[in-house]
């Protein structure tokens, strides 16, 4: 009669699998072990409550009178508020116009299952306006479908009209036929170039404007130009713009976007200064301290600002 093996191969796999793994699963379990003893001794903590903001959705939010704004209690760093309640923006960035329509709901669907709540998209002038007077906001440049379909599954959208987007486009977006005017000078109070601004706004915002929080839409915050401060040639330029989108309805937080180096000369009076960045260092933030300041931003931006520009699908 054969003699059976000390140990089968099966037996054999499963307990050295076992011992690879264990300390893993110790390790997953010493917290709770840890919260155990201490209970058992006297020493429990209670547990830090938790964040909860699944009634802070388009779907869920039906009165609404106080839109996205910033608060500081004291204690703690500033932070963004909805509604009264605080509120974290976690972001990422789909644009509409180089997403076939067809693919929008998947796009933003995945977005949503990654955790984020919000959309952030760039509004292109030349594609919205490809000749001087004849715009285009059907099919794939259907900005108010995008939009509503984003609050339909539940994001909140940051809007990024411009008039300059940069976003890898000839011309940052800005439509190659204001160059036929040899007189006209991008980003700046010219003349010419203000005339052509005021009549794509007076196309594109009161399409926008519907689509405001406190009218009932998605979008909480709309951006005004973008990374200025790395241009900079014209002082009165970014008020004219922030003066050009409240005169037309715009009631939402206002923010500007620029470069960590840059935003001292990128920011405007009267709108939330915002960095973005490709990593952190201990200066990061120092620019954008020095305009915050101790008021009620001071700091915001240091941990929540790359709502407009966090990722990227």
């Amino acid at each position: 009669m054969k003699s059976s093996p000390l140990l089968s191969p099966c037996l054999s796999w499963k307990r050295m699998a076992g011992i690879f793994f264990l300390p893993f699963i110790s390790s997953g379990c010493a917290p709770r072990f840890k919260q155990e003893e201490n209970f058992m001794l006297g020493r429990a903590h209670p547990s830090q409550p938790r964040f909860n903001w699944s009634h802070l959705t388009p779907l869920e939010l039906k009165n609404r009178s106080v839109g996205l704004g910033t608060e500081s209690t004291g204690r703690g760093k500033p932070h963004f508020t909805l509604e009264g309640h605080k509120f974290l923006i976690f972001g990422g960035s789909i644009h509409y116009f180089r997403v076939p329509r067809e693919y929008w709901r998947d796009r933003l669907l995945k977005l949503k299952a990654c955790g984020f709540n919000t959309v952030t998209t760039y509004v292109p002038w030349n594609l919205h306006e490809p000749e001087r007077g004849k715009f285009d906001f059907s099919g794939n440049l259907d900005l108010e479908a995008f939009v509503l379909m984003a609050a339909e599954i539940g994001l909140w959208v940051i809007l990024r009209p411009g008039p300059y987007i940069c976003s890898e486009m000839d011309l940052g977006g800005l439509p190659s036929w204001l160059l036929q005017d040899p007189r006209l000078l991008l980003r700046t109070t010219n003349k010419s170039f203000i005339e052509a601004v005021e009549k794509y706004f007076d196309h594109l915002i009161p399409r926008v404007i519907p689509l405001q929080y406190r009218q009932g839409g998605p979008v909480i915050a709309v951006q005004v130009e973008n990374e200025y401060g790395s241009f900079n040639k014209d002082k009165t330029y970014m008020p004219y713009l922030h003066k050009a989108l409240l005169r037309r309805g715009i009631v939402e937080l206002l923010l500007t976007s620029d470069g960590e180096k840059h935003v001292l000369s990128g920011h405007t009076k009267g709108v939330l200064a915002a960095i973005n960045l490709q990593k952190l260092h201990q200066d990061t933030f120092n620019q954008l301290h020095k305009i915050q300041g101790a008021s009620i931003d001071a700091g915001l931006l240091s941990d929540a600002s790359q709502a407009a520009t966090s990722s990227s699908l």
